[in-house]
């Protein structure tokens, strides 16, 4: 699953001086918002004195009768206060004034501002239920009945754009999942990055990144005495063949960022599923050390899938060698066999 995260907004104060001249509050005193904050945070009124100011009083109502009364005090030049507002996610209009003593006079200014503080919107999106090649997601999370999600599906190779698809919803059921789809895209075309952010009809919103990109590197495969995980001296061209395409795989991906390479050992039935479990955890773990040892930098993880991923369905007890081999994959995210049901438990080469 993948979860989102929220983001801020910082706005200036637009002041209706009803009260008294605007020249004197002007020269005496600036007022900055943040009206528009992620969920946690407080929209705030920050007050500074551009010279001695006394008796600074905030009194303001937001439209449910709900009173925002501070006394601020005095503030001397270049003093600051701030005043807090209400941190319930929601948009809310407040207006009032905001009073003073100017060279011993009362003078005060109407305020009027809207705030917008976000809810907790923590998009789940289950990458088994996303068709990459036909358009189409489901985002879970989503606790809000109307509102905006975007798409942007970028370019393995050179992050060139894809899609840049947008669509509005309404009559969402809170909870249930929301269906998305774009535009098929077409034939060929390798994916490396999907960004996807919904928005709430006050401006909330949540993003998530996928990476949905992967690649096996073909190769040869590397043989073991029985019951062993040594690799033999004559094995290493096929060792040195195959770290050759990997570099050229990562200089062609360089723009996708974080890449790993993820060695999954598999073996026949042929033994016990849990002997081979653990054969095939020691293989791929010899392949991904010789591969480190050999120069290779980026992160290298391993594990064993034993006879939990057969290429050729057999009895057991069934001497098969096309069911041995060893997947070489680059991916940023863990990669999914789709071939079994087993859930590997990724153990990074140190």
């Amino acid at each position: 699953m993948h979860k989102a995260r929220n983001g801020t907004a910082v706005v200036l104060l637009s002041l209706a001086t009803a009260m008294v001249p605007a020249r004197g509050w002007a020269q005496a005193i600036s007022i900055r918002t943040v009206t528009k904050v992620p969920a946690g945070q407080s929209p705030k009124l920050t007050i500074t004195a551009n010279r001695p100011v006394e008796k600074i009083e905030v009194l303001l109502s937001r439209e449910d009768g709900k009173l925002v009364a501070e006394s601020v005090g005095d503030l001397a030049a270049g003093g600051w206060r701030d005043v807090m507002l209400d941190a319930t996610p929601g948009k809310h209009q407040y207006t009032g004034r905001i009073g003073c003593v100017i060279d011993g006079k009362d003078e005060a200014v109407q305020v009027s501002l809207e705030t917008i503080v976000s809810a907790e919107i923590n998009l789940l999106i289950d990458k088994s239920r996303v068709d990459w090649g036909q358009g189409r997601m489901e985002i879970g999370g989503i606790g809000f009945p109307e509102g905006k999600v975007e798409v942007k599906v970028s370019a393995a190779a050179d992050g060139a754009i894809l899609v840049d698809h947008e669509q509005d919803f309404s009559d969402h059921v809170p909870g249930a999942p929301l269906i998305v789809a774009w535009k098929p895209q077409a034939k060929g075309a390798e994916v490396g990055r999907i960004d996807v952010k919904v928005s709430d009809e006050n401006g909330a919103f949540g993003s998530v990144a996928l990476f949905p990109w992967s690649v096996k590197i073909p190769h040869d495969e590397v043989l073991f005495a029985t019951d062993s995980a040594v690799i033999a001296a004559g094995e290493a061209p096929k060792l040195e063949a195959s770290l050759a395409k990997i570099n050229d795989a990562l200089a062609k991906y360089a723009s996708l960022g974080a890449v790993k390479l993820y060695v999954a050992g598999h073996t026949d039935t042929v033994g016990t599923a849990k002997y081979n479990l653990g054969l095939s955890l020691r293989r791929a773990q010899s392949i991904a050390t010789w591969f480190r040892k050999s120069g290779l930098q980026l992160p290298i993880a391993y594990e064993g899938y034993g006879e939990q991923a057969l290429r050729v369905q057999t009895p057991d007890n069934t001497d098969e060698p096309r069911n041995r081999w060893v997947d070489y994959i680059l991916s940023i995210e863990d990669p999914v066999l789709k071939a079994t049901d087993f859930r590997p438990t990724w153990k990074l080469l140190k």
